[in-house]
């Protein structure tokens, strides 16, 4: 019985060491397995004056491949698709009140690795600020753009 846990509480620790973020690289099973377990995550941050019922993301695939297909992932204040883990060129193009506000453009070099897609966009004094950002290992840090005039969206 001694053995049995011994195996357990081995296989335990190496589970939480492979999850470890600095192991997903390439394209190994510790990517794999992190891409099982986390997945790429979508996390929009806005303050009170931003209605999220008029912010839509979408997924456009710039590389000309047959499993890759545009895909709208956020709409009506809520996610309603998963970001897809293909290799090759993307961008999450962000609206707001069907205006185009911006864009964080990526471009994986190998399928099935976790990421994490960080968008904040926040209304302040009549003007309109937007960033956003990917971490994991096709990284992403785009400059924050501004809109003057929110009226106008």
């Amino acid at each position: 019985m001694t053995y049995f846990k011994n195996i357990l509480t081995s296989l335990l620790i190496l589970g939480i060491f492979a999850l470890h973020p600095s192991l997903n690289k390439g394209e190994t099973p510790f990517t794999y397995f992190q891409h099982f377990v986390y997945g790429n995550s979508l996390t929009i941050s806005t303050n009170s004056a931003i209605n999220k019922n008029l912010l839509e993301v979408k997924w456009i695939c710039e590389t000309q491949n047959i499993t890759c297909k545009d895909l709208v992932i956020y709409k009506n204040g809520k996610q309603i698709n998963d970001i897809p883990s293909e290799r090759g060129k993307q961008k999450l193009i962000v609206f707001y009140n069907q205006n185009k506000i911006g864009e964080i453009s990526q471009n994986k070099t190998t399928e099935k690795q976790a990421h994490q897609y960080n968008i904040e966009l926040l209304s302040k004094k009549e003007s309109l600020f937007f960033s956003g950002e990917i971490i994991g290992p096709s990284p992403y840090k785009g400059p924050p753009t501004s809109i003057l005039s929110v009226a106008s969206l």
